[in-house]
């Protein structure tokens, strides 16, 4: 039998794994909690920043983040319509997934020039050019909520990146009010 301390530790880690606080410090942890509040769903985004950061993180590194899973979600997501492109045969779809495979470009766009501006500390040109995503990417919803289409193959995708989209804009606006 288990002493009670292998089940004081077995609870411990369970509690462990469901609550991840930032693996830095209590002030990057609020920076996390102000940015993710913000957010549709608040788990994903602290996940986001609780998987990338490697200890104490003030606004830019947490910019840093948002820019770089936002380039990395988009282009995974593009690469992935090009390939159900090249699969497709029934003609309402191919043209709604040709409306998201543009669409995603857009947004790659945008957030490969944000982080360009990010790099040369023009925070207010990588917020413009962050600005630009939501409506491209909405683009790739929209089209699938329309008759005839079927269910959107990139739903979740979808999802993911509208929340990546807010979460860099919600960082990029902290980082221009620290840094004007």
């Amino acid at each position: 039998m288990a002493s009670p301390k292998c089940y004081f530790l077995l609870a411990l880690l369970a509690t462990s794994l469901f609550i991840n606080p930032a693996l830095g410090d209590e002030p990057t942890q609020q920076l996390i909690d102000r940015i993710c509040r913000q957010m549709e769903e608040y788990a994903f985004c602290n996940n986001t920043f609780n998987q990338h950061i490697l200890g104490s993180a003030d606004i830019t590194a947490l910019t840093h983040i948002t820019i770089e899973q936002a380039v990395s979600n988009a282009t995974n997501t593009h690469s992935f319509i090009v390939g159900l492109l090249k699969n497709q045969n029934d003609p309402a779809e191919k043209n709604a997934l040709i409306t998201c495979e543009n669409a995603y470009r857009l947004v790659m766009g945008s957030f490969s020039q944000a982080a360009v501006y990010f790099f040369e500390k023009d925070y207010n040109s990588m917020l413009q050019s962050e600005k630009q995503a939501p409506r491209a990417q909405a683009s790739c919803t929209t089209i699938f909520n329309a008759p005839p289409n079927p269910p959107n193959p990139v739903g979740d995708r979808n999802r993911q990146m509208r929340i990546l989209i807010a979460m860099t804009i919600a960082a990029g606006n902290d980082l221009t009010s620290v840094s004007s």
